[in-house]
């Protein structure tokens, strides 16, 4: 229980400026036996604290919750700031459905689908489109609800500049702080798409899009509209889905693409949440296809630099032999990006 308890103060730190209401609930959980007992119903190898406070998120957007809801700028117009009685209604309304709450802990995992990251893919696979000939077929390992397979129906306003899909009800606002994207005013042309995830979650699904807004945090509101917004973009014409590993399965997945269409695998999150040893396995098996066909891959970081940046990678064949090269570093939620391409 002692590295449970480790886990709630490492997430408080890390919400310390950025959500003052889970910094404090974290900091009070990471000392409380029931609460550390309560947590222990997520499985092994999940992030017990995300899911604790997601679950929490959910079950109030459902119930009402008083006198909790108050302190959640997500559920209220006047939400209060942390006080002496905050925590004391956390823990109680979490004992009172500890077992509705359990159900959630045992089955739900941490998906967050963070729309904004597209701003971050967009002139990305501006790079990769501009390098092979034909529209681009993309496959996203870890995709969540696959919002981010729908990057070319959203609208970018990098700082004044607007371009994308200009009637999209959606409009990604990122910073460009450094360096030169490329940022055409039509996104790639796009041959196909489809994710592949181990629970990959339904855009038209109630449940499935009231959990990915219980995973947005409740002070970031900015976040939250843009995810409602990009869910009924999505709903539309929901991103094809496949229910899988993303090392044993992708093989077949890449098989049901015609050989002499470009490829671009791509991830952002995912890959600090599996075992090194797959990381390795995945990389041996994209660059085997590199050698087999047009294949670039897009790739986060395996490891998260303290929360402050994420490092977006391309690797792909050149001359050759294999290329890895930093493309941007990022803020991990997309706010911001700095352009090494």
């Amino acid at each position: 229980m002692d590295g449970l308890a480790d886990q709630f103060r490492d997430l408080a730190t890390w919400a310390e400026g950025s959500d003052p209401l889970y910094a404090h609930l974290c900091r009070h959980a990471a000392d409380d036996p029931e609460l550390l007992a309560l947590a222990e119903a997520v499985p092994d190898g999940r992030q017990a604290p995300h899911l604790l406070l997601a679950a929490v998120h959910y079950r109030l957007d459902r119930t009402g919750g008083e006198p909790l809801a108050r302190y959640y700028p997500s559920l209220t117009d006047a939400p209060r700031d942390p006080d002496a009685d905050c925590y004391p209604a956390f823990r109680e309304f979490c004992l009172d459905d500890a077992d509705a709450l359990e159900r959630l802990l045992s089955t739900r995992r941490t998906q967050t689908n963070s729309v904004r990251r597209s701003a971050v893919l967009y002139p990305a696979l501006a790079r990769v489109a501009a390098r092979v000939d034909g529209p681009l077929a993309l496959v996203e390992l870890g995709p969540s609800a696959g919002l981010n397979l729908c990057f070319d129906r959203y609208r970018y306003d990098y700082g004044g500049r607007v371009l994308g899909a200009a009637g999209s009800p959606v409009t990604v606002e990122s910073e460009v702080r450094s360096g030169e994207p490329p940022l055409p005013e039509q996104p790639p042309a796009i041959h196909s798409r489809v994710g592949i995830d181990l629970r990959p979650l339904d855009v038209t699904d109630p449940d499935d899009a009231d959990w990915l807004r219980a995973l947005v945090w409740p002070a970031h509101t900015e976040r939250r509209e843009l995810l409602g917004a990009a869910l009924r973009v999505a709903s539309e014409s929901p991103p094809p889905l496949v229910e899988g590993d993303l090392l044993d399965d992708l093989p077949a997945v890449l098989d049901t693409i015609p050989a002499d269409v470009p490829v671009c695998v791509f991830n952002t999150l995912v890959l600090y949440q599996v075992p090194g040893s797959v990381c390795t396995a995945l990389a041996d098996l994209l660059r085997e296809r590199m050698a087999q066909r047009p294949l670039h891959w897009l790739t986060g970081a395996p490891e998260l630099s303290g929360g402050d940046s994420v490092t977006l990678e391309w690797v792909r064949q050149a001359d050759g032999a294999v290329r890895r090269d930093p493309l941007a570093d990022h803020d991990p939620h997309g706010a911001w990006l700095d352009w090494r391409g």
